[in-house]
């Protein structure tokens, strides 16, 4: 599996994904996690896990974005054969599964940054979707091939439903936790993330149980809680907010039982 992690590799840190040029010190902090399941001659049967973290102005600290696990991801590879892909036109599964979590890393760290900001990335990355659909018939790809998978990503992140999640994702980064390097800055973050969550209500009611939803809550639950241990201290009031996190995030509800108490 040397060749194919060096081929993975070279594929993602190779490519110039967009026109922007990233200093080192801001290059995207991200992983790619291949678990092979099984492996047939060169067709391998895998999931990948999608991680991306956010530094945070004035820490070393790195906050987590998406926490994502793709269990539709076959594809064929031969020992040392690169991995090419075209934006407009299906080349293999692999690099259209690899292209599109990179678009959407990328969206997803340009949108903590400015309102909308990755907007063009998501739209790039629904394109490759509708490619992938009319390519070689993979799984993963269509609204029939589950309610978890890289189809329902792309169509949630480009619809006007999800705008709110968008919304949070700035407002709890750039208007928030970017904030709180400054201790007199703490209640204006908080008060700036727990707007931001409460956005999330909107697309819960209006298609509850969604999977970006679940990808938002997967990567962000433990560390809301922490934000937030400092709440009563500062005299906040989060019985609202820990209503509407139970309600939206039941997975996890039993987590926000004490929300805004001290550790």
């Amino acid at each position: 599996f040397t060749a194919l992690e060096t081929s993975l590799d070279n594929f993602l840190n190779g490519n110039s994904w967009t026109d922007y040029k990233y200093a080192d010190e801001e290059r995207i902090e991200c992983s790619f996690i291949l678990t092979v399941k099984s492996l047939n001659g060169n067709k391998f049967d895998a999931t990948l896990q999608v991680q991306y973290s956010r530094p945070i102005y004035g820490s070393k600290y790195n906050s987590p974005v998406l926490n994502i696990l793709d269990k539709d991801v076959v594809f064929s590879y031969r020992e040392n054969e690169p991995i090419d892909f075209q934006q407009n036109s299906y080349t293999t599964n692999l690099s259209s599964i690899l292209a599109f979590y990179a678009y959407t890393v990328i969206g997803a760290d340009r949108t903590t940054y400015r309102a909308n900001g990755g907007d063009t990335e998501f739209a790039i990355a629904q394109s490759i979707v509708t490619t992938a659909q009319s390519g070689g018939g993979a799984s993963g790809w269509k609204s029939f091939d589950g309610t978890k998978n890289r189809f329902w990503i792309a169509d949630q992140l480009n619809s006007p439903v999800f705008e709110p999640v968008k919304e949070c994702w700035y407002l709890y980064h750039r208007q928030g936790l970017d904030l709180m390097h400054k201790v007199e800055n703490h209640e204006l973050a908080l008060s700036n993330i727990s707007t931001g969550l409460q956005k999330l209500k909107e697309p819960n009611q209006k298609r509850p149980n969604s999977w970006l939803l679940n990808i938002f809550f997967d990567a962000k639950h433990g560390e809301i809680v922490n934000v937030f241990s400092t709440a009563s201290s500062l005299g906040i009031d989060t019985k609202n907010l820990q209503s509407t996190l139970e309600n939206i995030d039941q997975t996890h509800s039993s987590e926000y039982a004490n929300l805004g108490a001290k550790k």
